[in-house]
């Protein structure tokens, strides 16, 4: 087959989880025999490498990352829209897919898939591991809503019936969606509760190799009494409750005085979170306990895994299905973490990791102590988070069950008569 992937981001541009993940599936179909091409967006497009086959970096994303910029908006979006739908007509044209397989539309409008749609009926698939089909377009979200300032508010208010078309909504409705995967159970039972056509949707969990990711001559010894070294993974963004994480530490400052503990946290996010955070560890005097570090690339985790002892998870977000779980079990971490979203079919409480409500200091702080002076309960809880990721959440199992759906997508296509 001839496989188009149609993604918001593509590695080594902001290499996230859900855009890493589509480049380990796009290499895999590769290696399976299938010719595979990618369609993203020209984001940072002069980080990636100079000589790229099949990747056509041509999209405009609709705003910034970080702040929406309005004057861009108006004075370039239409525009922009009308690039977009020409870039994926052209480059539909040139490769001449089979299927169109559309991963993250984040930041990306909704007419590309619906001409996706359009050109290949009955031959796009939806692979879900975000909530983007039931979220607003971001020009909408930003014009729908009051300025934050009360004397904007009027002028805004007025603009926002010029620049956006009347009755204008986020029309998830123009979507056939006639072929779906969601990465988790719960993201799919989300997406009906908000009213898309998600019944017949097959749930295809994420999966990573876990080999890459397990300790050798791993022992029991590694975990020692009072002493645990605290990994955060991630964005640092508000949805993602890093700061229930220091506000665990400050409840859990007399142990962190008498005993050998620290955190690193490792990602970046949002400047006004980060200030946030630095504001209530300074308040704290927690400084020399916490350390932050940028984000690493991929191939590097597998060794920052290994220097920690237990992974915090404390998302507040509906989260589809965090590989950093994943990994982390692999790499014999004990997980603690809330059970928002799709973690709940991996993390299991008090059998392969610890668990707290989301933003439940007190609780967190109390499973973190639990951990401190039991390296019995550690290793024990270790174990069996790798033993769930090696039988039940492996990229090998992954891919072959997306490989056979697509198949049958495929030939159900060519058996339909023109």
């Amino acid at each position: 087959m001839r496989l188009l992937f149609l993604s918001n981001f593509y590695p080594p541009i902001h290499g996230g989880g859900y855009a890493q993940l589509c480049a380990e599936v796009a290499r895999a179909m590769e290696a399976n025999g299938h010719t595979v091409g990618i369609l993203t967006s020209n984001y940072q497009r002069s980080q990636a490498p100079l000589q790229e086959k099949n990747i056509y970096r041509l999209l405009h994303l609709e705003g910034d990352l970080f702040y929406y910029r309005p004057l861009k908006f108006l004075l370039r979006g239409q525009k922009q829209k009308q690039e977009n739908s020409a870039a994926l007509r052209q480059t539909v044209q040139k490769f001449k897919p089979d299927l169109i397989f559309v991963w993250g539309m984040w930041m990306l409008s909704l007419d590309q898939p619906a001409l996706c749609e359009q050109l290949l009926p009955s031959r796009v698939v939806y692979y879900l591991a975000g909530q983007w089909p039931a979220l607003s377009d971001v020009n909408v979200a930003y014009w729908s809503h009051p300025a934050h300032r009360w004397f904007m508010r009027w002028p805004k208010q007025l603009l926002s019936k010029i620049v956006l078309p009347s009755g204008t909504v986020h029309e998830v409705s123009v979507l056939k969606f006639d072929h779906v995967l969601c990465v988790s159970q719960a993201l799919r039972e989300n997406l009906i509760q908000q009213g898309l056509p998600f019944t017949r949707a097959k749930v295809v969990h994420n999966g990573i190799q876990v080999t890459q990711f397990c300790r050798e001559n791993d022992a029991k010894e590694r975990f020692c009494q009072g002493k645990l070294r605290l990994l955060y993974a991630g964005q640092v963004a508000q949805h993602k409750g890093v700061h229930t994480i220091i506000d665990a530490m400050s409840l859990l400052k007399p142990e962190l005085e008498a005993k050998r503990i620290d955190l690193t946290i490792l990602g970046g996010g949002h400047p006004a979170y980060r200030a946030r955070l630095d504001q209530t560890i300074e308040a704290d005097r927690l400084g020399k306990y916490i350390s932050f570090c940028d984000k690493v690339p991929r191939e590097a985790m597998v060794g920052w895994l290994h220097q920690f002892d237990v992974l915090l998870f404390p998302s507040i977000y509906e989260e589809p299905l965090a590989r950093i779980v994943q990994e982390a079990m692999a790499a014999g971490l004990v997980v603690v973490g809330t059970l928002t979203g799709g973690t709940k079919e991996i993390l299991v409480d008090g059998e392969n990791g610890l668990v707290f409500p989301a933003e439940n200091t007190a609780v967190l702080a109390n499973q973190i102590a639990q951990l401190i002076d039991d390296p019995d309960l550690c290793w024990r809880l270790a174990q069996a988070g790798c033993e769930t990721v090696q039988q039940k959440f492996t990229i090998a199992q992954m891919i072959a069950e997306i490989e056979k759906y697509l198949q049958k997508v495929f030939q159900n296509a060519n058996s339909i008569p023109n």
